[in-house]
């Protein structure tokens, strides 16, 4: 029992004097740069995509992801559909420092689509997918993205 507190101890203060590693390689933001809050409310999607799921019988069907904003400026919600399935998801972006891009893409198998947003540097970052398997909508996380924040004394 001593060994794995003597190890636990030793591990504590290791992690703790490596701290200026971490904070090298993070990116550091102001986190009052982007307010919390929209003043401007679009009852618009931000983002769509529509894919044609029609048949002879129903040609107005269709596949079709649509991302509306909430009050909360890094919150909107995700609304689904194909044929006559829907389904509702949420997205939450991280503050990154900049208004948050959301970004739909077409994914590679037939009705599917790629949900995520854009970085600084303008680089799609992928973040959920969107799909049909079985004839059933299935939404997936692919990726989960965290920001430090540091303040420096």
């Amino acid at each position: 029992m001593k060994i794995f507190s003597v190890l636990f101890f030793l591990v504590t203060i290791i992690s703790c004097n490596n701290q200026e590693t971490i904070e090298k390689e993070t990116t550091i933001i102001n986190s009052d740069t982007i307010p919390e809050t929209r003043t401007v409310l679009s009852s618009r999607p931000i983002a769509n995509l529509i894919e044609n799921a029609g048949d002879a019988l129903n040609k107005d069907w269709a596949f079709s992801v649509k991302v509306y904003q909430t009050e909360k400026t890094f919150h909107f919600i995700m609304k689904v559909k194909y044929q006559e399935l829907e389904a509702v998801d949420t997205l939450k972006i991280p503050n990154i420092g900049i208004q948050p891009v959301v970004v739909l893409k077409s994914g590679k198998e037939k009705f599917s689509c790629i949900v995520g947003f854009r970085d600084k540097a303008q680089q799609f970052k992928e973040y959920k997918k969107v799909r049909v398997e079985n004839n059933q909508l299935k939404i997936s996380v692919l990726k989960h993205y965290a920001v430090y924040t540091s303040i420096k004394k």
